[in-house]
């Protein structure tokens, strides 16, 4: 079976696809398939012309994380340029694979997703997430607050979701959903 897999940052996403992995599952990221696509001439010639950036600068994913955050017009043409593609690429994986987990941050654009594929939603505590975010990061400290305040369409995307899953606790919590049969393949 496949399965969307979302939660706000630090929730413990990137783990629960780690401990897919030992049971059998493939696993995608949604954030690997936007970095790959910075190697790709077309998008890289969009980036360039709608976000007015002069031509084959050598830190090009650093320059539109820099716009992503500076205002919500980037934001939209810079989600314009990669979310479609992203889509289609997910959608493709999914309909040709079983047993694939695919990680995708909640944001409303992507709605549609959670709505057609099974989904699970990882949850944890601000608190919790912090204080992850403080141990694996040295990033400005002001990069948890950015992303979760893009993330703030949450709460519409985890009612979207089939399964919520409470990440306040060990790594133990996630395996159990494989152990217990809740997720299966």
């Amino acid at each position: 079976m496949n399965y969307l897999v979302t939660g706000l940052i630090c929730s413990g996403k990137s783990t629960f696809l780690d401990i897919a992995k030992k049971y059998s599952f493939d696993t995608i990221k949604s954030d690997d398939i936007v970095s790959n696509l910075y190697n790709n001439p077309s998008v890289v010639h969009e980036i360039e012309k709608h976000l007015d950036i002069e031509r084959n600068q050598n830190n090009l994913k650093a320059i539109v994380k820099e716009l992503f955050f500076a205002s919500k017009k980037n934001r939209e043409i810079i989600e314009a340029i990669f979310h479609p593609i992203v889509h289609e690429m997910i959608t493709d994986s999914l309909d040709i694979n079983q047993n694939l987990m695919v990680e995708l941050p909640p944001i409303v654009n992507n709605y549609d997703l959670f709505q057609k594929y099974k989904s699970i939603y990882i949850h944890a505590t601000r608190e919790i997430r912090i204080g992850r975010f403080n141990k694996c990061n040295n990033n400005d400290s002001s990069y948890f607050d950015k992303i979760n305040d893009i993330q703030s369409d949450f709460k519409l995307i985890k009612e979207a979701c089939d399964l919520v899953i409470c990440n306040d606790d060990d790594t133990d919590t996630l395996n159990k959903h494989f152990e217990k049969g809740i997720i299966k393949k």
